[in-house]
């Protein structure tokens, strides 16, 4: 008989201990969830008005809006000095310009103020060849132009890394990217899920690196 109710309340301290488990699981799936869209709903645009002058762009690769905008922001004599960061190994201007059909204005605004970058593999290490980079020219300040999605974690990577410069920060809204019902797009849930992942994740890194 003792052994029965040892048993019985053993069971009964697993199934307490289950259900703490999981009302701990679902508490955490929910802020999970806030955050997520919290994170989404706050995602930079470009607002329309001055654009100050500057004295370099770094753009991070991943789109070729992106690039356009670099080139756009050159051309429109923002600034002089244009940085293309995670470019793959193998390419050079003239296979940019061709892979990407630039238009003869923006081949010349590439091949003449443009540096390609080919080391970079991650938002880490763009901000630190951003970093020599701006170091080796004297710059003071310069825009950073990347995805809307990916600017929050890039704007962590590269405040951490230049604490004193001066960054503007121009974030490009990918046209593939409709944000109406993006839950409803699998597609798309997937990529700013994984973003979002990657954002705390790097906000717990660099909160460690300030601590320690």
């Amino acid at each position: 008989m003792q052994r029965l109710l040892n048993t019985l309340i053993g069971n009964k301290g697993i199934a307490q201990q289950t259900k703490t488990a999981l009302i701990a699981c679902v508490v955490l799936l929910a802020i999970f969830i806030s955050g997520l869209q919290y994170f989404v709903l706050n995602l930079p645009s470009q607002k329309n008005g001055q654009t100050p002058s500057s004295d370099g762009i770094v753009v991070i690769t991943g789109g070729q809006q992106r690039l356009d905008t670099g080139l756009h922001l050159l051309a429109n004599d923002v600034a002089a000095k244009l940085l293309i960061s995670g470019v793959g190994n193998g390419l050079n201007k003239v296979i940019l310009a061709n892979e990407l059909r630039l238009n003869k204005r923006q081949r010349d605004m590439l091949m003449c103020c443009a540096e390609l970058e080919f080391t970079a593999t991650d938002t880490r290490e763009n901000a630190i060849a951003a970093k020599k980079w701006i170091e080796a020219n004297k710059l003071s300040s310069f825009y950073l132009v990347t995805a809307n999605y990916h600017m929050p974690r890039a704007r962590l990577a590269f405040e951490y890394e230049m604490p004193d410069i001066n960054i503007h920060y121009w974030p490009v809204n990918p046209s593939d990217l409709q944000l109406s019902e993006w839950w409803k797009k699998p597609r798309l849930l997937r990529l700013l899920t994984r973003e979002y992942v990657k954002y705390l994740a790097e906000f717990i890194r660099l909160s460690n690196n300030y601590d320690s």
